[in-house]
C-alpha cells in the first residue's frame, strides 16, 4: 500500500506505443550506429515514459526518442534521460523509466490532453506520472 506523498504531476496512459530510441553519446562524433532500437512503451505521460528493453541502458543515459503517438501525425521527437532501471526477475529484460528533458510544448500538451480525456471517460488504466 502506498502511503507516501504522490510525486506524479501528469496523467499517464497505460497503452502501448511504438518507440524508437537511440543513446546520445557524450561526444556527438562518438555515435556508434545510425540505427534506432525499437521498443514498446508500457505507459506514456507528458513527463516521460516506461518501457522494457533487453539492454541495460543505465540511469543517467541520455536518449533520443521517436514516439509513434498517433497514426495521423508524425512521431513525437524528444530527448530524455533514464531515471530508473529495474532488472526483471529470471529474465534478461530491464524495465526502464525515462523523464523527458527536451520536448516541444505542443507535444507535451497533446500527450497530457489525451491522458486527461481518457481519464474523464473513466478509463482506470491511468497513473499519475513523474514530472
Amino acid at each position: 500500500m502506498f502511503t507516501g506523498k504522490e510525486k506524479r504531476r501528469y496523467e499517464r496512459i497505460e497503452k502501448p506505443f511504438i518507440v524508437k530510441l537511440q543513446s546520445i553519446p557524450d561526444e556527438p562524433k562518438e555515435r556508434i550506429s545510425p540505427d534506432w532500437d525499437m521498443v514498446v512503451s508500457k505507459d506514456l505521460g507528458a513527463g516521460g515514459l516506461f518501457f522494457y528493453s533487453s539492454k541495460n541502458l543505465g540511469a543517467g543515459t541520455a536518449l533520443d526518442f521517436k514516439i509513434g503517438f498517433s497514426t495521423s501525425s508524425p512521431p513525437i521527437e524528444c530527448v530524455g534521460i533514464v531515471v530508473r532501471v529495474k532488472e526483471q526477475p529470471y529474465t534478461s529484460i530491464f524495465g526502464i523509466a525515462a523523464a523527458f528533458t527536451k520536448i516541444e510544448e505542443r507535444d507535451r500538451e497533446m500527450i497530457n490532453k489525451t491522458a486527461l480525456d481518457i481519464s474523464r471517460l473513466g478509463n482506470h488504466n491511468l497513473k499519475r506520472a513523474y514530472s
